[in-house]
């Protein structure tokens, strides 16, 4: 029996062809930037944990010196209710969400290859003051009891998830949210405009 007939040809291209397409909405520069940073300067920057084959994202804040070295994070992570403690994925309705910091940078070894934007560059002091407010955010955040949604996302109603404590944190700055990834459920959601 020979397996390839006209149609496991066909088939064949037309999924070699759908591959080669979800590649490059997914591998582009539009959706996933490289951050441009001077050296000498310091930055804040909006970066992008790929999830589900880079279709979208955990976007978080970092705060870089001027060796372009990640100081400090900001995530908006599901916190367990019972516990306080932070989960990579939050699965049950009872889950929170809430403002975490790390010093440094939490996974080294991948964050060289997230796709990143920078919101802004300047001095040391410029920089820590601008990160100094979205600190001051964070505890008005972790103040409120919000739901994290199953999974990052909600179906009914909207999404507050760790991309909606991203941008509240730019606009606490007083930082346009620029956009980054493909689809980012939560984006440019303000948690402190209710």
């Amino acid at each position: 029996m020979n397996i390839f007939t006209p149609q496991f040809r066909k088939d064949s291209i037309l999924s070699l062809f759908i591959l080669v397409f979800l590649y490059l909405i997914t591998h582009n520069p539009i959706v996933k930037p490289t951050p441009k940073l001077v050296l000498g300067m310091w930055s804040i920057e909006k970066m992008q944990h790929p999830l589900v084959f880079g279709f979208t994202g955990h976007n978080f804040l970092v705060l870089r010196d001027e060796n372009n070295q990640i100081v400090k994070e900001l995530h908006g992570l599901a916190t367990d209710s019972n516990t306080n403690t932070w989960k990579y994925i939050g699965t049950k309705y009872s889950d929170l969400l809430k403002v975490w910091e790390f010093d440094g940078p939490r996974n080294p070894a991948l964050e060289k290859t997230y796709p990143g934007i920078v919101l802004a560059q300047g001095t040391e002091a410029d920089m820590e003051n601008l990160w100094s407010k979205a600190e001051n955010c964070k505890e008005e955040i972790n103040k409120k009891t919000i739901n994290y949604p199953p999974y990052g996302f909600a179906l009914n109603g909207q999404t507050e998830n760790s991309n909606s404590v991203s941008s509240t944190l730019s606009f606490c700055m007083g930082i346009n949210d620029k956009h980054i990834g493909l689809i980012t459920p939560g984006e440019r959601k303000n948690l402190l405009s209710k």
